[in-house]
């Protein structure tokens, strides 16, 4: 594996391990950062509802988890899954860049051998 690749897979590693920061100093010190706290911009104020958007693990939690070790390990859990998917994701947008530049070479060369 190129030197690299490790390094930005330790940095991910330790990043993913650092995650529940954030819920454990909620737990200690109150609300994580104004996360679901009133936004105000002149006269007008936006309050941020829940959200449903079908997430893999909701709140970045494991259902039924609920002491802080458990949650802090939900958190961990969930920033994997989360470079995981974003991993995948990238994967298969390069694939079908590669797909696609196959096509169109294809077509390319189609296009001169009816012009020779």
């Amino acid at each position: 594996m190129e030197t690299w690749i490790k390094k930005t897979v330790i940095v991910i590693v330790i990043l993913c391990l650092l995650s529940p920061i954030g819920i454990l100093l909620t737990w200690n010190y109150g609300d994580a950062w104004g996360e679901w706290s009133e936004v105000k911009v002149g006269n007008e104020t936006w309050e941020p509802k829940s959200y449903s958007g079908g997430a893999p693990l909701a709140d970045y939690d494991v259902p039924g988890w609920e002491d802080q070790f458990m949650a802090s390990l939900g958190y961990i859990i969930s920033a994997f899954v989360g470079v995981f998917m974003v991993i995948l994701m990238s994967l298969g947008v390069a694939k079908l860049g590669e797909i696609y530049n196959e096509i169109r070479g294809k077509n390319t060369e189609d296009d001169r051998s009816d012009r020779d």
